[in-house]
C-alpha cells in the first residue's frame, strides 16, 4: 500500500492507508463493544433514574446527572491520567489486533528497535498536553453551547406541557425551539474532530507519517519484518 519509504535500520515506513485499515480493525475489536456496553449502561441508568424521579422534569435532569459527566472534572481527569499513563508506558511495544493483522509495529525512530520508556513517556505527555490544550480552547464554545441548551430546555418543558398527549406536535415544537436557539446536537463532536487536526496533520505532511506525539517522542510505525 503506497510508496515505500525507508525508515530506521532500513525498515519500511507503514503507509497511511495501511495504518487506517489497522485502526478500523481496532475500532471494531475495542470501540464497538465498548460503545455497546456504555449504551447499555446509560439505558439501565435511565430506567433506574426515571423510577426514582417523578414528573416531566426527570427527562431533562437525566443528562445532567449521568455518572460519566463527572469525568470532565479536573480531579477525575488527573486520576484517569495517573492510572492510564503507566499502563500505556508498560504496553509501549504491545501490538493491537489491527497492527498484527496488517503487520505493523511502533519502533524507535533512530535505532529501529523497541520503543523506549523515555519515548513512551514523552509521547504520553505530548498527547495529554494536546488534549488539555484543545479542551482549554474549546471551553468558551462549550459554555455558549451549554447556555443555549439550558435556555432551550426551559422552553421545551413548556412545550411538553402545552402539547401533552400530542407527540407529533411536541416533536415539531421541540425542533423549532432547538432551531431558534441554534442548538446543534452534533456540534461538540465536530469541534472535537477539529481539535485532532493539529495532532494528526503532521502525519500527512511527514515522509515518515509521524503524528505530532510520535514526532516529538521519536517513534515511527513500520511494517514488521516478521510478517
Amino acid at each position: 500500500m503506497g510508496v515505500r519509504v525507508d525508515g530506521p535500520d532500513g525498515q519500511e515506513i507503514a503507509s497511511l492507508q495501511r495504518r487506517a485499515v489497522a485502526s478500523l480493525i481496532d475500532a471494531a475489536v475495542f470501540l464497538l463493544p465498548g460503545a455497546l456496553a456504555i449504551g447499555g449502561g446509560v439505558w439501565l441508568y435511565s430506567v433506574y433514574f426515571r423510577r426514582r424521579v417523578e414528573g416531566e422534569d426527570a427527562r431533562f435532569d437525566f443528562a445532567e446527572r449521568l455518572p460519566f459527566r463527572r469525568l470532565e472534572e479536573p480531579r477525575w481527569r488527573i486520576a484517569m491520567w495517573a492510572v492510564a499513563a503507566p499502563v500505556e508506558i508498560r504496553l509501549r511495544n504491545w501490538r493491537t489486533p489491527g497492527a498484527r493483522a496488517l503487520g505493523l509495529r511502533r519502533v524507535d525512530a533512530r535505532s529501529g528497535g523497541p520503543v523506549t520508556i523515555r519515548s513512551a513517556a514523552t509521547r504520553n505527555a505530548v498527547d495529554t498536553a494536546s488534549q488539555e490544550l484543545n479542551r482549554l480552547l474549546q471551553r468558551p464554545f462549550e459554555k455558549r453551547a451549554a447556555d443555549r441548551h439550558r435556555a432551550a430546555q426551559a422552553e421545551i418543558k413548556e412545550v411538553r406541557r402545552a402539547y401533552a398527549g400530542d407527540d407529533e406536535a411536541q416533536h415539531r415544537a421541540t425542533l423549532e425551539v432547538y432551531r431558534r436557539h441554534d442548538v446543534a446536537p452534533l456540534g461538540s463532536c465536530g469541534r472535537g474532530l477539529l481539535g485532532l487536526v493539529p495532532k494528526y496533520l503532521p502525519a500527512l505532511l511527514s515522509a515518515r507519517h509521524q503524528s505530532l506525539p510520535d514526532r516529538v517522542a521519536g517513534v515511527v510505525v513500520v511494517v514488521d519484518r516478521g510478517q
